[in-house]
């Protein structure tokens, strides 16, 4: 007795047994045996069978896209032999003997290496089916849809009731203690374990296993499975390499676009190349870790009074180039910057450039404050101003959140005192703490602007002024100056709002800032500590 296994890509596998005499194929639906596809004409080909002789035999009826047998067209009779596989259009149809499955399905039972020459002669024996399967698999852009696909897939494929696919990460909640279930075999020697009713097949791609699939019949009138079944199985499990592996190269490429655009929002492009090198040796970006750092903190004064003066389309303009320029200077500077609020924290550590990171952060906040001065907002009746406050020592630095989003963050009192430092620093004024002005003596002028008291210092905290330019109201004004002076001084004052001079006001009240004067104006050196 022979039997006809039919399969389709867009049904499940039928298997029909042929009764002696002639049966018909083709897609009128009173044809014996009826091909769901569009290439089959409507009377395509008849197949004879005589069981005196066990005589085979296939005849095409002048069909339209021909019919092939073992990929060869035939014309006129063609006798058929145990095994031959016949195809019209994408329907394959397996002939068999049926008193051989026993033997071969015996064959396929136990353990089969997976090699490279099995996965060859699979995909050699599948193309139709593998062809469905590229075109299908192609699209998809992340794994729980590859997965789903493969799965609906092998079961209209493989006619099979139960089909499962495990992902390498998963191998560890599977229990290797059982050594007689298939899936443990698999995982553990990434071969190919078969039972008469069940069949497991690793998924190997770059030399290791990423997943396995496990396929079950459990009807009573199933089948067992066979060699053709193992063939297809091994054929899906290569694409399904091929599938998993383009979808993880995918994932990487977005996950390090992803990590290179949060890294520019905080280094320069050639440092985010540079951290982003070490992320993808390590899989993580760089942890809060204590370092010497120079931190930078500059913000514009009275925003809420600037946007009701300016309107939002125009503060919004205003603070799109403010942040543009600032994040410039700091990049070129060699520094790491952060958006806050109505300011920039920007952040310096040794390189191997000849400025020390001091120096560099003090030629930023100069570059910053003369860009705001100079700005154009012809609707303001009162100059923007900026203040800038610098400040080195030991801080936590580094990234911290989720894979989904991490932020760069510095942490620490040395970032708490910046901030206070900053809040005395209006209009235009450049503050740093003892160990900047330390740094910068040679470079910059520097004199005492006063003292700050910190819950966590024991001792008031001394405060110098930067003195690059004398503009602001608070810097005393020399009594041997010129009435040209004089004179640009009294301007700069009558452009400060209101705000400013409340500012004023209020430093004069506080008890926790004290102003430090010189008596002949002259700077002071900062390592001159008995002010503290």
């Amino acid at each position: 007795m022979w039997s006809l296994t039919i399969t389709n890509p867009r049904s499940e596998p039928l298997q029909i047994k042929l009764v002696p005499g002639r049966m018909l194929l083709g897609r009128l639906g009173t044809c014996d045996i009826v091909i769901n596809d569009d290439a089959a004409s409507r009377r395509h080909a008849e197949i004879y069978y005589d069981p005196l002789p066990e005589l085979v035999t296939i005849k095409d009826l002048k069909s339209s896209n021909g019919t092939y047998v073992n990929r060869q067209m035939i014309s006129g009779f063609y006798r058929l032999q145990n095994g031959d596989v016949i195809r019209i259009g994408q329907t394959i149809m397996h002939l068999a003997r049926v008193t051989d499955t026993p033997s071969a399905q015996m064959n396929i039972t136990g353990t089969r290496q997976f090699t490279r020459d099995l996965v060859l002669e699979a995909v050699d024996e599948h193309p139709i089916l593998l062809q469905e399967i590229i075109e299908k698999l192609n699209t998809v852009v992340d794994l729980d849809s590859a997965i789903s696909q493969v799965v609906d897939l092998i079961k209209r494929a493989m006619g099979v009731d139960l089909c499962q696919i495990v992902l390498a990460r998963d191998f560890k909640k599977i229990s290797l203690d059982g050594t007689e279930d298939l899936i443990s075999k698999v995982i553990q020697s990434s071969s190919i374990e078969s039972s008469p009713l069940a069949l497991c097949v690793p998924v190997i791609g770059t030399g290791k296993t990423l997943a396995l699939i496990y396929l079950e019949r459990r009807r009573p009138d199933a089948r067992p499975f066979e060699k053709r079944d193992l063939q297809l199985a091994v054929a899906i499990s290569h694409q399904t390499a091929l599938t998993i592996q383009r979808i993880e190269l995918l994932e990487k490429l977005r996950r390090e676009e992803q990590v290179k655009q949060l890294l520019l929002r905080f280094v320069s492009p050639v440092e985010a190349e540079g951290v982003l090198k070490d992320y993808l040796k390590t899989g993580n970006l760089p942890d809060l870790e204590e370092k010497k750092v120079t931190v930078m903190f500059i913000e514009i004064a009275d925003s809420t009074g600037l946007a009701e003066r300016t309107g939002p389309k125009q503060l919004s303009s205003f603070l799109n180039t403010f942040y543009h320029f600032a994040t410039q200077a700091v990049f070129q500077k060699g520094g790491m910057a952060k958006y806050l609020g109505d300011g920039v924290l920007a952040v310096f550590m040794e390189t191997k450039e000849r400025l020390g990171p001091e120096e560099r952060a003090v030629s930023v906040a100069h570059e910053i404050i003369e860009f705001v001065r100079q700005a154009d907002l012809p609707e303001l009746d009162q100059a923007c101003v900026v203040g800038a406050a610098i400040n080195t020592g030991e801080a936590m630095v580094g990234y911290v959140g989720t894979q989904e989003r991490a932020e760069f963050n510095v942490l620490g009192n040395l970032i708490k005192t910046t901030y206070r430092m900053q809040e005395y620093a209006f209009p235009n004024r450049i503050f740093v703490g003892p160990s900047t002005a330390q740094a910068i003596r040679n470079k910059y002028p520097v004199h005492k602007a006063g003292s700050l008291t910190m819950r966590w210092s024991e001792h008031p905290i001394q405060v110098y002024e930067v003195a690059i330019a004398k503009t602001s109201p608070f810097v005393q004004v020399d009594e041997g100056q010129t009435d040209e002076k004089r004179t640009d001084s009294s301007q700069i004052d009558s452009k400060m709002s209101a705000a400013f001079k409340a500012i004023a006001e209020k430093l004069e009240a506080r008890g926790e800032f004290r102003r430090e004067r010189s008596s002949g104006g002259t700077p002071e050196d900062p390592s001159d500590q008995d002010g503290r």
